[in-house]
């Protein structure tokens, strides 16, 4: 087994594949070194990194099958002309297959429909369409990433910052809670719907994660005369949401906003991908708050480690994108053959900080093609 091979294996055993996914594959390019077919891949934002590992998997997976890789990225989240461009471009390439990480959703079924329509499967990663014939999704679950971010900034500051004071207090009020919790978690998301599901995960385990230590220091809600509209009413203060934002210039303008505004009481900030992530990284630097300012961010651009190293920036949630690429070819070779193929793939996601960050198995999903 060639050492591409076994590290692809390693990383999606790692990230929990099951092991039926995992008996599908094969090792080796094919005899002779013909090619099988063409396979497009359209990824969202040709300036982030994380597509480029998206890349590199896809072009190691096309490599072992006998496929040739056509990759296009589009300019930006919010570019979808530039992907119904290639999809056309592909279709009169006639690939057999259509790799894709959606910027739209709508905006797209045309041209989804005029590759279904040549015969062309289509997958997608990162994030799904709803156009129907979509065969199969690979992507982390955004609610998952949500939940992780909360329960490292409730173990982070959260708690100690807002239950543990009121804990302290003696006499505990619920509207104590809310009070002192009022405006402590700052939130940016990007545009893509992606955002979404990442901020409602976070919002609902940082409810859960402050009720659970609550009720460890003898205040239970559910045991309490509140219904749950009231409990969510309590825990809705705590958020601060900024405008959704595209590039990292506007998230470093609304990270400003927030932050510098008189009744700022923010001590934990959460950016829902690359852009924002580093636009809030930037404006935590500028106002020298790194030391005030619990920040947890999105994936693994270079930069965002750099922060990670310098401590600008506390934990990132990263995900998988090298398998992402890498898997959604293997899963084009067996739609082109009309083998089946489960709807979706989680790949996973992980907590990464400056403690974690050199352990072999977050250089691997930082680095798959050094193994």
């Amino acid at each position: 087994m060639n050492k591409g091979k076994k590290m692809i294996l390693s990383s999606l055993a790692l990230c929990t594949v099951s092991m039926s996914v995992l008996m599908t594959t094969s090792c080796g390019k094919p005899g002779g070194g013909s090619t099988k077919g063409k396979i497009a891949v359209i990824t969202k934002n040709k300036s982030v990194s994380f597509w480029d590992d998206v890349k590199k998997g896809s072009e190691a997976a096309g490599d072992e099958l006998g496929y040739d890789i056509i990759y296009t990225a589009a300019s930006g989240d919010n570019d979808f002309a530039s992907q119904v461009e290639a999809i056309n471009d592909a279709i009169k390439e006639d690939v057999d297959a259509i790799i894709i990480a959606p910027n739209g959703n709508a905006e797209l079924d045309e041209a989804f429909k005029k590759a279904d329509d040549a015969g062309i499967k289509i997958i997608n990663i990162n994030s799904k369409t709803d156009y129907p014939n979509v065969i199969s999704c690979i992507s982390s679950s955004d609610i998952d990433g949500g939940s992780v971010a909360a329960r490292y900034a409730a173990d982070g500051v959260l708690l100690s910052n807002t239950v543990r004071a009121v804990m302290d207090r003696g006499d505990v009020q619920i509207t104590d809670v809310a009070r002192l919790g009022r405006g402590a978690v700052a939130i940016i998301g990007h545009t893509a719907a992606t955002a979404d599901k990442r901020i409602q995960g976070f919002k609902e385990s940082t409810a859960s994660e402050v009720q659970r230590q609550m009720a460890a220091d003898g205040v239970d809600l559910s045991k309490m005369d509140l219904t749950q509209e009231q409990i969510s009413d309590m825990f809705s203060k705590f958020f601060i949401e900024g405008e959704r934002c595209s590039s990292i210039d506007a998230a470093y303008e609304e990270a400003m906003k927030i932050l510098s505004a008189r009744d700022c009481n923010v001590i934990c900030f959460y950016a829902t991908n690359t852009n924002t992530t580093l636009g809030v990284c930037r404006a935590v630097e500028e106002l020298d708050m790194a030391d005030k300012v619990f920040v947890i961010g999105f994936n693994s651009d270079q930069k965002e480690l750099d922060y990670l190293k310098t401590g600008v920036l506390d934990g990132t949630i990263i995900q998988n994108p090298y398998n992402m690429g890498y898997v959604g070819v293997r899963f084009a070779k067996k739609a082109i053959n009309d083998d089946s193929l489960p709807k979706t793939l989680d790949t996973g996601v992980t907590y990464v900080n400056a403690d974690n960050l050199n352990d072999t198995y977050v250089q691997l999903l930082l680095h798959p093609e050094n193994y």
